[in-house]
């Protein structure tokens, strides 16, 4: 998971949920991003996030090997394919626009913040009403578009 997808998740106070149900992995420049240096600017989220690695419902992983792609990724993108491509991951998380263009011309799955509620909704870890409440605590940190196309899914869903 990246940056900006963690501190969504907490921010919209769902990221407690998506850990319980999935195991998630940070590289270690995400962890100084959205701990270290949000605590030295004061961010209350940074606190829980770093009680969440204390407590091991969210993990750090670092990367073996040196990579290269075929289109250019900042260093906190590298930290996070780099740790994909490792092995033993599904898919990577993220909300960042561009980040999830390379992505896709990578072809490496990635979820966005509301497609982790939609996934744990069609896994059956919460019900339609918890995945609508979750989905309108995230709305002020994504896209119309990602809101109203994840709300229109779980309302058509029985």
């Amino acid at each position: 998971m990246d940056s900006d997808c963690l501190v969504k998740l907490t921010k919209a106070e769902a990221k407690e949920l998506v850990i319980e149900h999935l195991e998630v992995y940070i590289p270690p420049l995400v962890k100084k991003e959205t701990v270290d240096e949000a605590k030295e600017r004061g961010y209350q989220d940074a606190f829980i996030i770093e009680e969440n690695l204390s407590n091991k419902g969210l993990h750090v992983g670092k990367h073996k090997r040196k990579a290269s792609f075929a289109v250019p990724v900042a260093k906190g993108e590298y930290e996070v394919i780099s740790l994909y491509l490792d092995g033993g991951y599904d898919a990577i998380a993220s909300d960042d626009r561009r980040f999830l263009k390379k992505l896709a011309a990578l072809d490496i799955p990635y979820l966005t913040p509301t497609a982790c509620i939609i996934y744990l909704f069609k896994a059956g870890k919460i019900d339609k009403r918890k995945a609508l409440n979750i989905l309108d605590g995230l709305r002020p940190f994504v896209s119309d578009e990602e809101y109203m196309i994840s709300r229109f899914y779980l309302e058509r869903k029985s």
